[in-house]
């Protein structure tokens, strides 16, 4: 069977609790997320999903949303700035004054654009624990020969 991607519907009845959507009749009010909000994640989800990893249907599905509310995420925190939106990536020590705070970020995510992409929320960093471990040792067998002329 096809890989069907949830919809806008199955994204806010898994994420009930975790995001402001719009009341029915204000689906355009920008004090929420709104259901164009959503699709447009899934649309961007579906540009970066795998869903040839191995994952079964419904685990698929969870990974998949875990990306959409990513993407959610990262475009509600730019629509907010606006042009003053700017790209960091996860910072590692943070001072003001004589207080500090710092952490190590391990390699495995600093040394992959994607995977440091996606560290910068939390919705990104469990999309990665999902798949993390349909990424490691995959092997796909095809059938088929070569010929030599």
């Amino acid at each position: 069977m096809a890989w069907v991607p949830p919809t806008v519907a199955e994204f806010k009845a898994y994420f009930t609790r975790d995001f402001p959507y719009a009341p029915a009749g204000a689906n355009t009010n920008c004090d929420y997320v709104m259901d164009s909000d959503i699709q447009k994640a899934i649309d961007q989800t579906n540009i970066n999903f795998n869903d040839e990893l191995g994952m079964t249907g419904n685990e698929a599905k969870i990974a998949f949303l875990f990306l959409a509310a990513f993407y959610l995420v990262v475009d509600i925190q730019m629509a907010q700035r606006g042009l003053g939106s700017q790209a960091m990536f996860p910072v590692q020590s943070k001072g003001v004054g004589s207080v500090s705070v710092s952490f190590q970020i391990p390699e495995r995510y600093t040394k992959d654009p994607q995977v440091c992409y996606y560290s910068q929320n939390q919705y990104g960093q469990k999309y990665l624990s999902l798949v993390f471990p349909y990424m490691t040792g995959n092997v796909r067998v095809v059938e088929g020969t070569t010929t030599f002329d």
